[in-house]
């Protein structure tokens, strides 16, 4: 691929970014449990994991006695700082078992999975987060559709990708690069009461498209 120029590769990841994601990908190595444990354990409390924005927003808006559950919960950052603003029904779920026992230590439930499913029971938390994890997965449809199973009726999402960068060509390991419209669309075909805003967290100058959804109480998708 470093052989085509940069405008054609960039062209391609724009319009076609899973076939630029699978070429570029095709003789690396996969990034599986053991890369997960040994990233997680060297930047285990570097502030490049934590998202002190986030949290401070899901706060606002979630009920601290909420059951809620992390996706993809990395070193813990997000359920950390939730404890600290009172939340105490926090639950993460990670590929890494170095993340999982070690936040299983601090307290926190933990599952361990490998997306797009999510191993837990139907109906089982109040709010969902899912941060900067959607660029990463392949079976997007699969994912979402996981996330409204373990919602409550009546529970909400919290969705966060990079707004409009960090496609295929910059980071290998992302699928996709979503903007407002895009990522709006995408949630809508998945969710109600859909609501998308732009965000910065203190930690990092990216932009981040945040996507908030709601899961009707009543089982009926609204139309």
């Amino acid at each position: 691929m470093n052989i085509i120029p940069w405008r054609v590769r960039a062209t391609i990841s724009d319009r076609f970014p899973l076939v630029y994601h699978l070429t570029v990908n095709l003789f690396r190595k996969r990034m599986g449990i053991d890369y997960w444990d040994k990233s997680l354990a060297e930047w285990w409390g570097h502030d490049v994991r934590r998202w002190p924005t986030k949290a401070r927003i899901i706060s606002e808006r979630s009920d601290p006695a909420s059951a809620l559950i992390d996706i993809a919960c990395g070193n813990g950052s997000i359920l950390r700082d939730l404890r600290a603003r009172g939340f105490d029904n926090l639950s993460g779920l990670e590929i890494s078992h170095y993340a999982v026992n070690r936040l299983r230590e601090e307290g926190f439930t933990m599952f361990h999975g490998v997306l797009p499913r999510i191993p837990v029971p139907d109906q089982s938390f109040d709010t969902v987060i899912a941060s900067q994890v959607l660029e990463h997965i392949i079976r997007r449809n699969t994912f979402a559709s996981e996330i409204s199973r373990i919602m409550k009726p009546g529970g909400q999402a919290f969705l966060f990708v990079p707004n409009d960068c960090l496609g295929p060509i910059d980071e290998p390991e992302h699928v996709i690069k979503y903007n407002r419209k895009t990522f709006e669309s995408f949630l809508n075909r998945h969710f109600d009461n859909v609501s998308v805003e732009i965000i910065k967290d203190q930690n990092f100058a990216m932009p981040v498209l945040l996507g908030h959804v709601r899961k009707p109480i009543s089982q009926e998708r609204i139309r």
